[in-house]
């Protein structure tokens, strides 16, 4: 009898530290993101939004999507599939560049696009749309 108490406590005092990282996870967004735009070049005006999901909120026009679009691919950027449609042969290079987590793991994009256009038809059409 003895040993079968020992032994609940025991496991009790060991599944009580596994769960308060759950709830504390629980607390906050499933992912949070600063997303920009900035000209390669340098010149012109850079822009940013932020993106909270779940809830769905932030300065991002579109968090609502946004965070659709991410839940899809576990908040993976680079896996985001394109948004197929026509874009200008303009060429005025941007990187978009995301920073953020998700479920507790970093997250971070970078990459650069021949223009607006393409950028935001490559990355799913919604993330970098603002």
């Amino acid at each position: 009898m003895r040993v079968r108490t020992t032994l609940a406590v025991a496991t009790a005092m060991v599944s009580i530290p596994l769960a308060a990282p759950v709830a504390e996870a629980a607390s906050g967004p499933v992912g949070s993101y600063v997303l920009s735009v900035v000209p390669a070049d340098g010149l012109g005006r850079a822009v940013s939004a932020t993106l909270w999901c779940d809830p769905d909120e932030g300065t991002h026009p579109d968090p609502v999507r946004a965070c659709d679009q991410l839940r899809r691919v576990h908040g993976e950027v680079a896996r985001l599939p394109e948004r197929p449609g026509p874009c200008t042969l303009e060429y005025a290079p941007v990187r978009v560049i995301a920073h953020g987590a998700w479920k507790g793991e970093r997250r971070d994009y970078m990459r650069t696009y021949p223009n607006r256009c393409a950028a935001v038809r490559a990355t799913g059409g919604v993330v970098f749309a603002f």
